[in-house]
């Protein structure tokens, strides 16, 4: 039997996507290799990080997840932990897209200063190991993975009109609203459909554009997303969404349903075009993959069954959980 230790993840969100997708996914498979995984909570009041400190104190290692530090709480985390790795799922040295994805020099600092601090550091795609790697690190990429369900794809919904989806939150919503245009059209060409949003906050759209919310819930997304036709994934261009991991895609597309995704970082290497769905690069291709999955229900059924097998094969956590062991044996070593 393999010696028991203990692997300790901070984070502000312990229930949140980013651990969910990238810790608590692996949890079995550690334990098979003798790690303990722990996630504990990094509150925002300094004087209440104590217990967080604590556990990293005890734990063979720790990983900091997708945070950057000021100078006190880093110096305080690395005196305490044995071996501390630093994880990271978003483009951290950029502000975010609502606030114009331009580079802060304090979150630069902090990036650097943490990429310098940690004994490993594990990024979520190439974009941001490339970033690390400006900061003076070579990062071990992880990808962001998904479970892909067993037995058969469910059917598509039997409806007289389309339910396109769409999953993320009111961080995110914005890239959705930003594609109204292309919605508005899609009305205007007469076509039947729906626009299913799962998120916490309902979009805001011109008149017309048929749009229902579903409240995000861990316990029900998963058949709010299989109720849809086919999904959507936009993303504009700059540096902060050139760091996103494209979770949403491979939530639709390990579900069996075809994606039209924007054109942009991780998602170029998720949607296989034209075999998985489609990418595209403007308001125009963007509006005629959606018009080509809307109009051919073979082309959808065929595009839905190889993206789940590509992410099965890819972008699974079967598929990577090998690698997620070995990186992190290779950190307590």
């Amino acid at each position: 039997m393999p010696v028991s230790r203990l692997l300790v993840v901070l984070t502000s969100d312990p229930e949140g996507p980013v651990v969910r997708h990238r810790w608590r996914a692996y949890e079995t498979h550690l334990a098979r290799a003798g790690i303990v995984l722990e996630v504990v909570a990094w509150p925002k009041s300094r004087s209440r990080r104590r217990l967080a400190l604590q556990r990293a104190s005890a734990a063979d290692g720790v990983v900091m997840s997708s945070r950057l530090l000021n100078a006190l709480d880093r110096r305080r985390l690395r005196r305490r932990a044995r071996r501390l790795a630093f994880d990271f799922d978003d483009a951290l040295p950029f502000r975010d897209s609502r606030a114009g994805a331009t580079r802060s020099r304090t979150r630069k600092r902090r990036f650097i200063a943490l990429v310098d601090a940690a004994d490993a550091v594990f990024a979520g795609n190439a974009f941001l190991a490339a970033l690390a790697d400006e900061a003076g690190r070579a990062a071990t990429v992880l990808p962001t993975t998904v479970e892909v369900p067993t037995g058969d794809i469910e059917p598509e919904p039997q409806r007289d009109l389309t339910t396109i989806g769409w999953i993320g939150s009111r961080a995110t919503l914005p890239y959705l609203e930003e594609r109204a245009l292309v919605l508005s059209a899609l009305v205007a060409s007469g076509r039947r459909f729906m626009l299913r949003v799962i998120a916490d906050q309902e979009p805001v759209f011109p008149p017309g554009v048929p749009c229902e919310l579903v409240r995000w819930e861990l316990s029900t997304w998963q058949a709010a997303l299989t109720s849809i036709h086919f999904g959507l994934a936009p993303l504009p261009d700059d540096p902060w969404t050139r760091g996103k991991c494209g979770l949403k895609v491979l939530q639709m597309l390990s579900l069996g349903r075809p994606v039209v995704a924007s054109a942009v970082g991780v998602q170029v290497d998720q949607v296989v075009h034209g075999e998985t769905g489609f990418l595209a690069t403007d308001r125009e291709s963007f509006l005629d993959g959606i018009l080509r999955l809307m109009d051919d229900p073979d082309l959808r059924r065929t595009l839905g069954a190889n993206g789940r097998e590509d992410v099965r094969k890819h972008w699974s956590v079967q598929a990577w959980a090998p690698r997620v062991v070995q990186a992190v044996e290779e950190l307590l070593a």
